[in-house]
């Protein structure tokens, strides 16, 4: 999607929400940013200097019903008290969902063919050296560089295996 269609579709989705009464923010960089890179969201509304502005990853940009939904739920940050996923936020919400018919969440299933958003390859595996219990980890911690400074729920200790 071309980049003025871009801006043009968030500005016409902020029109619908203020006309229900919804306070979006007058303070909104008009621009959308495009991230190339982001894999664990599909979206990010940023607060700085007083301002707000609103990054999509690309691979929303392809379903528009997905964009849809994902520029209207991060215009929804920027409504006052709406920082993150409270309940004035979840109200407002709520009422987007029943007055425009998007479905918006705190997280959504994209459907993709590519995999899920949140997928991870397990990198390190502990085992408890008493019941042979596997602790699976997706990234480096505490417990993965010393696993003998912990226990396992039977109260075994743990070894790196992987």
């Amino acid at each position: 999607m071309p980049k003025d269609e871009l801006d043009s579709l968030m500005a016409g989705l902020c029109r619908e929400l203020l006309a229900l009464g919804i306070p979006v923010s007058g303070r909104l960089l008009p621009q959308v940013q495009v991230n190339t890179r982001a894999k664990r969201r599909l979206g990010c509304c940023f607060y700085q200097g007083g301002r707000y502005w609103i990054e999509v990853s690309d691979r929303v940009l392809g379903d528009e019903a997905l964009l849809r939904q994902t520029l209207v739920h991060e215009l929804l940050h920027t409504c006052p008290g709406c920082r993150d996923h409270g309940k004035r936020w979840k109200a407002y919400a709520g009422l987007v969902s029943e007055k425009l018919g998007f479905k918006i969440e705190r997280t959504v299933s994209t459907g993709a063919q590519d995999g899920p958003l949140r997928h991870e390859e397990v990198k390190y595996i502990l085992e408890c050296q008493s019941c042979g219990a596997r602790i699976e980890r997706m990234r480096m911690s505490k417990a993965v560089k010393a696993p003998w400074r912990y226990r396992c729920r039977c109260g075994g200790k743990l070894r790196r295996v992987l």
